[in-house]
């Protein structure tokens, strides 16, 4: 009977054991409390494939933020951290277009004269024009105006905290800043064949083999973060217009983001 005890004893902690050691961040306090006030996180996080390989709170927020009162301290991730895992990744994203949404929207010449409003933190141009690497300048710049959240890329198509690669798949992640009258990229996608055959195969009227190609499958192709179009860089066409001051402002642009030389003409 004693040994019956002892191995129903050896199972419940080694079933305990395998319980605990994917959750390191329940040692630190941070998911017992952040079940009350923010259980979406947490839900997202369990979810994820970082909390089963042990990637908890404090290795993305550090260990300083440990109540109410210190929220501050709690570091906010950028593209840099997540590359210390995903390098491939990140280096593949730093020779994209999605690199230069931020340096590309402050380089057109009207920025400097919209709203703030219109263009600051997430409620404007900014909410999408937000991708793109920062400096220590920028970051600075941003934390300055009170958005403390506009320093990471990797989370706009792999949301917080799940950062699920099935999410980035998804059309539909594409779809949040490529929309409207401005940039009607989505809507020229779902009604075409290509956004019809989708949308059909995914009702069950086509087969599962048929072809039905989304954003991902021609502009990441393979998974490449580098995020390509088929006929130019930066949605810029060559050769360039003929007409003079349209010309001109295309290249002030491409000077300004640093894809041609000022002084030569001649691309970087």
């Amino acid at each position: 009977m004693m040994k019956g005890i002892g191995l129903v004893l050896m199972g419940f902690l080694m079933a305990l054991t395998l319980a605990v050691t994917p959750i390191r961040a329940e040692e630190e306090g941070c998911v017992t409390c952040h079940e009350k006030i923010s259980p979406g996180q947490v839900a997202d996080w369990r979810a994820s494939k970082h909390s089963k390989q042990e990637v908890s709170c404090s290795d993305c927020h550090g260990d300083q933020h440990t109540s109410a009162e210190d929220y501050d301290l709690a570091k906010l991730s950028d593209e840099k951290l997540c590359a210390q895992c995903h390098e491939e990744q990140f280096e593949q994203f730093s020779k994209g277009k999605h690199n230069f949404g931020w340096t590309s929207m402050n380089a057109l010449p009207v920025t400097h004269l919209e709203p703030d409003e219109l263009i600051e933190g997430g409620r404007g141009c900014g909410g999408c024009h937000n991708m793109g690497v920062k400096s220590e300048t920028q970051k600075k710049d941003q934390l300055s105006k009170g958005y403390r959240y506009q320093n990471n890329s990797c989370d706009e198509c792999h949301t917080r905290h799940a950062f699920s690669k099935r999410e980035a798949l998804n059309p539909r992640a594409c779809q949040q800043c490529h929309m409207g009258f401005d940039h009607p990229q989505w809507e020229m996608w779902s009604s075409s064949k290509h956004g019809n055959r989708y949308f059909a195969k995914l009702a069950g009227d086509l087969p599962k083999g048929a072809a039905a190609p989304k954003c991902q499958d021609c502009h990441m192709l393979d998974g490449n973060h580098e995020n390509r179009t088929a006929w130019g860089f930066l949605g810029v066409r060559l050769p360039f217009p003929e007409d003079p001051q349209w010309k001109a402002d295309r290249l002030a642009i491409l000077k300004a983001l640093g894809v041609i030389n000022p002084i030569t003409g001649q691309p970087t």
